[in-house]
């Protein structure tokens, strides 16, 4: 019923307008939970990888707003985290599940089987796990994009989503002080902004987008898939 339903608001041009407004409405609940209870989750989140012997830092959004706002940027429904590949322990999922953090989404290159990108849910919150790759010089994360013409479930049943990397210059990692917690983020912090936001990451541009500025961020010719669970 349901694909029958998609097909006909595809036929309609009514299906991008309902997911838009539906995930907006998300989109909005999420960013209010996660500045009510987030910095509650990321201390959380902190201790159980210093349990496990691995460093987790700011990245992307959480890092920008580390950075430039001292804080949470103020429309950002989750916390995106990073770990080096080759730090991730055989364990992790047992080991988050036991602190209360719930695997719901795997990103994977479909070529490889590789795991990109983790998605866990703690208390009704989102943390997103990044993970980083050396390559020569720079480390790379791995972005997946909306598909190209098709509803995310025919994309990932089918041929996949299209998917850039993010490439920031490889750095040592040290302990911060973030809204009074301790928390790793990349030594060259300014580098690795310019080059996921480009030079202008200071300014707030409202409705930034890569395409219009001169970032890192590379596109591929992988194609990525989810993994529900």
């Amino acid at each position: 019923m349901r694909d029958l339903v998609v097909k006909i608001l595809v036929s309609i041009g009514l299906y991008k307008p309902i997911v838009e407004l539906i995930k907006k409405a998300k989109f909005e609940i999420q960013a209010h939970r996660m500045h009510k209870d987030g910095l509650a989750m990321l201390a959380d989140a902190d201790e159980v990888f210093t349990q496990m012997g691995v460093r987790v830092f700011l990245t992307y959004g959480a890092l920008l707003g580390a950075y430039r706002e001292h804080g949470f940027i103020s429309y950002d429904p989750d916390i995106d985290l990073g770990v080096l590949e080759n730090e991730l322990p055989v364990d992790l999922h047992e080991r988050m599940e036991d602190a209360g953090f719930h695997l719901i989404r795997q990103n994977y290159i479909g070529t490889t089987g590789q795991v990109v990108e983790e998605t866990y849910e703690y208390k009704k919150l989102h943390l997103d796990i990044f993970i980083y790759i050396r390559e020569g010089n720079d480390f790379y994360s791995v972005i997946q994009r909306k598909h190209e013409s098709k509803e995310w479930k025919e994309a990932n049943a089918t041929d996949g989503f299209p998917c850039d990397r993010s490439y920031v210059p490889a750095c040592e990692f040290e302990r911060r002080e973030f809204l009074g917690l301790n928390i790793y983020m990349p030594v060259d912090t300014d580098g690795w902004l310019r080059a996921i936001y480009s030079d202008s990451y200071m300014t707030p541009i409202k409705n930034w987008s890569a395409k219009d500025y001169k970032t890192r961020i590379v596109h591929t010719k992988d194609r990525s898939y989810r993994k529900i669970y």
